[in-house]
């Protein structure tokens, strides 16, 4: 019999009894059990521990935890073991594995072969439970001495030589899948598993205790013994004995059948998974046919060690006995609902409080959900007083008093505390229950009753229930027998992307109207042709003040004058073709990508929209409103708020205000820029800039005959006379002082750091090639640099950190980015390494091992970039624009296998100043 049910009642909680301790499910590792056989010639007999509330403890050597509680006024006794697992120690596809093991152990041993049959010789009553925490087995009887005897030597037997058969799971699989159906009739039950693994999202606690259909029915028997090894061993058990014994000839037996028994060397494994705290309200809604309408609010909790327990049991019966509680005031005796209370606790792990309402089929849900959550939130709740406060004191001293009397339920309260840790968490809640205050209550109410942290559930009895089934796929042979080979693709070549082979693949066109135009020919699967359009215009001081600049590209594809956006995507479908625009202050780049047979056409549409675009207003309205709210929505971002923090400082240093070109904008300014803007900017900037004065094509790929007149065709006519001239801006370096910023990113896991230098180098710079070289063995290289070495494989302090040199080929605006993430508390200790790791790199300088590998890795990156026909196009525009060929590229990788160590080192040494950085932090720092 399994028991999930942590509320263990609905009914309004009149005694603490009543209020069951309950929690709910992690997975553990398999752990296999050494020595399980009798082993010992001479038993030990127990050994004394503790006595409390007249129970006495004792332990046996091997740490079975035994627990008597002697009544001579009892006629009965009561034995019970309790196993310290239950549903939350099962991994995937082992769902309802720990209740599915508690039926198997009733199967019998070697020398039991028939336990219920042996039970009922002896007029035993007995049963098993399994919760989310804890497995035990209980029997009582009248008392005797034999009868117990043979109880404690079944008890020691089971522990070690339960058959877990395949003939027994066989046919206990379906009694359990009935005891399962079985809950599927009842809508209390199914609403609150479905409540709990909506509120659960990574903790066990969310699965059923009885498990899932399919694993009940599929879990192979090799698990269940596995499992049983693992768990059902001396030190993770307690035998408890309560009623009519004779104390020494009970500790005797004790001793004679579970004191040869052997715990493992290995622990007991435990489940380790924590549920984060809820982010936000959950809901669930459950129809099924027939019940009542049932309305749940569950709220996640301490687990029940914790001193927040006690008012919380108070809470929960001031809010629900009768008829004094509020909700059965406001809910019940208004006859908004039939039934309804507040109840539940925390197990080993946090649990959950649930608020429940069972309604009448005409009632308004609507209205008793919104009482319901206002009365557990507090928000309507009528302030309590001394009277209530005393009385449910005195119901929990009453409680107390009546477990004692009752030794076989104090047994089974006990076992549930067992598994939560210790057996006298009972005495110290019976403690600490009197000492409650109505400011303890008011605390706790505020504290963890909040929609934050809700999971509401509504059972909505329906006359037909619709369930989408999904149907099991078919064997994959049988999917895969009426397999018709694809069309046949046009194979490619296999092009070695060395740069002497590259440059004899191409060809250097300067049109009539000044486009340039260079291509490589290269034979291509399927014939895919890559082209780049980049088109350039105005100085930079001039553009820069215009609005909405970035915006046109982003409009293109909504058509032209003559095509609409439908029709546009029909087309790019048709011709198997796709392009990607990027426009600025100075200029736009179209990436086409396209085959042999359809680059014309789908070169015709793309001039068609570059000449004539609709722009429309509704699309800059969309597009307007989406880039406002991105930015408004990366406000809290740690990015966003450690540039914030660091942008003064850099604007500063570098001498530009609000309205320099090279100014960095606050978020702000962002915000207000794209909000001010309109597509009357949109459109006179297109008017006056957008032109093909200053343009250059490039294609790669299976190129089609005719490409150069085409272009020509396309755009040779397209001028702007009054478009201004393209002027390129030059960067120059401008010292920036070391500094440290670090801001506050709320309710991020995830923190970041940048440290930034800045120094005089470009592209072209003798020291450049070993300077990059250097950077890279700090931080470029994977998991092989030395920040990764470092920082992420020894010291495990973040998942990725890494190292970049910025180094133009314009310009003389050069600077190294360090940056990683790491979790907040660990910020400090991520600075510092990477400081040490700087530090070491400037005084002990780098290896020939370190040299060498980076040299082939880099290598290899710059020849696998070139086997990319999109990489190809956008580099021979780069080439087109400085006037040079291939033999540059080829210059560029001599120069970088002709660095040594000590002109790396000196490199470093030369730019890098290990106290220069500008340090800047984002994050959750308590």
């Amino acid at each position: 019999m399994y028991n999930q049910n942590r509320f263990a009642t609905l009914a309004i909680l009149t005694s603490l009894l009543a209020t069951s301790v309950w929690a709910q499910n992690p997975s553990a590792p398999t752990t296999p059990l050494a020595n399980r056989a009798a082993a010992a010639s001479t038993a030990r007999a127990p050994e004394f521990v503790r006595e409390l509330g007249g129970i006495e403890e004792y332990r046996l050597a091997n740490g079975l935890q035994v627990l008597l509680l002697p009544d001579a006024t009892q006629t009965t006794t009561t034995v019970n073991i309790t196993y310290r697992v239950g549903s939350r120690h099962e991994s995937a596809g082992e769902y309802g594995m720990a209740h599915l093991l508690e039926h198997l152990l009733f199967k019998g041993t070697e020398k039991q072969r028939d336990i219920p049959g042996a039970m009922a010789q002896r007029g035993v009553r007995f049963n098993g439970t399994t919760t989310v925490d804890r497995t035990n087995y209980f029997a009582s009887f009248n008392a005797n001495a034999d009868t117990l005897g043979f109880l404690i030597d079944l008890e020691a037997d089971r522990m070690v030589n339960s058959r877990i058969a395949q003939a027994d799971l066989d046919t206990e699989m379906t009694v359990v899948r009935n005891e399962f159906e079985r809950g599927e009739n009842h809508p209390f039950a199914v609403l609150n598993q479905r409540v709990n693994a909506s509120a659960y999202a990574w903790h066990p606690y969310g699965h059923a205790t009885i498990g899932s259909k399919s694993d009940i029915e599929n879990v192979p028997i090799t698990k269940l013994q596995a499992f049983y090894k693992r768990y059902y061993r001396p030190d993770n058990a307690t035998l408890l004995i309560a009623g009519a014994l004779d104390k020494p000839a009970t500790l005797a037996m004790l001793a004679k059948h579970f004191a040869p028994l052997v715990s493992p060397s290995t622990a007991v494994p435990q489940p380790y998974t924590v549920e984060p705290a809820q982010d936000g309200e959950r809901s669930v809604v459950v129809r099924r046919v027939g019940g009542q309408p049932i309305l749940m609010a569950s709220y996640h909790v301490p687990a029940i060690t914790h001193p927040d327990t006690a008012p919380l049991l108070i809470y929960g019966l001031l809010m629900s006995l009768q008829p004094s509680g509020q909700i059965y005031k406001q809910l019940v005796e208004p006859k908004l609902a039939v039934a309804a209370g507040l109840s539940g606790a925390g197990g080993v792990d946090p649990g959950t409080m649930s608020a429940v309402a069972v309604l009448a089929p005409d009632a308004d849900t609507a209205k008793v959900e919104s009482t319901l959550l206002d009365l557990a939130e507090g928000r309507n709740a009528q302030p309590f007083d001394e009277r209530e406060l005393a009385r449910v004191r005195e119901i929990a001293i009453n409680g107390y008093r009546q477990q004692m009397k009752d030794p076989e339920a104090l047994i089974q309260q006990i076992s549930s505390l067992i598994a939560a840790g210790d057996w006298r968490l009972l005495f110290q809640l019976m403690d600490e229950l009197p000492k409650v205050t109505l400011a303890d209550v008011e605390r706790v109410r505020a504290t963890y009753f909040r929609p934050a942290n809700r999971t509401v559930g509504r059972y909505l009895p329906a006359k037909v229930v619709e369930r989408v089934e999904i149907p099991t796929a078919p064997p994959l042979a049988q999917r895969l027998s009426t397999l018709q080979p694809p069309p046949k693709v046009e194979e490619g070549e296999q092009l070695n992307p060395e740069p002497e082979v590259l440059e004899s693949r191409m060809t250097r066109n300067t049109l009539p109207s000044g486009i340039v135009l260079h291509t490589l020919r290269k034979q291509t699967r399927s014939n895919s042709v890559q082209v780049q359009l980049h088109m350039q215009w105005g100085d930079r001081d001039s553009t820069f003040s215009r609005r909405g600049t970035d915006l046109i590209a982003s409009l293109l594809p909504e058509g032209s004058s003559k095509t609409s956006k439908q029709l546009v995507l029909d087309t790019l479908i048709k011709l198997r073709a796709g392009f990607v625009a990027n426009s600025g202050d100075q200029g736009v780049t179209i990436n086409l990508t396209a085959e042999r047979d359809t680059l014309m056409p789908a070169l015709t549409l793309v001039a068609e929209l570059m000449r004539d675009p609709a722009l429309p207003q509704d699309a800059f309205d969309r597009l307007q409103k989406g880039t406002i709210a991105g930015l408004q929505a990366s406000r809290q971002e740690p990015e966003t708020l450690r540039r914030e923090a660091a942008r003064e400082h850099l604007n500063t240093a570098r001498g530009v205000s609000f309205g320099h070109p090279d100014y960095l904008p606050s978020l702000d300014d962002k915000i207000h820029e794209a909000q001010i803007a309109t597509l009357s900017d949109v459109k006179s900037f297109y008017s006056d800039y957008w032109s093909a004065n200053t343009m250059r094509v490039s294609a790669v790929g299976a190129l089609p005959d005719g490409l150069p007149a085409e272009i020509e065709r396309l755009f040779g006519n397209w001028k702007n006379p009054r478009a201004a001239k393209f002027v390129r801006h030059v960067p120059q370096y401008r010292p920036v002082p070391a500094a440290r910023f670090d801001a506050v990113a709320r309710d991020k896991a995830n923190a970041i750091v940048q440290l930034q230098e800045f120094f005089a180098i470009n592209s072209e710079d003798p020291e450049y090639a070993a300077m990059s070289l250097a950077v890279h063995i700090f931080g470029g290289g994977g998991l092989e640099s030395r920040l990764a070495e470092r920082v992420r494989v020894k010291e495990g302090l973040s998942y990725g950190v890494s190292a970049q040199l910025k180094a133009g080929f314009y310009g003389d605006a050069g600077s190294l980015t360090i940056r990683g993430t790491y979790a907040p508390d660990k910020r400090d200790r991520v600075i510092a390494v990477v400081q040490e790791e700087i530090k070491r790199m400037s005084e002990a300088g780098i290896t020939e091992a370190e040299l060498s590998r980076a040299k082939k890795d880099l290598a290899e990156a710059r020849r696998q970039g070139r086997t990319d026909i999109a990489a190809l196009s956008g580099m021979l525009n780069v080439l087109a624009e400085r006037g040079e060929t291939w033999a540059k590229v080829q210059a560029e990788e001599a120069d970088l296998a002709a660095v040594t160590v000590d002109s790396a080192n000196a490199a470093w040494r030369k730019y890098l100043r290990p106290d220069a950085f500008v340090v800047s932090t984002a994050g959750d720092f308590k």
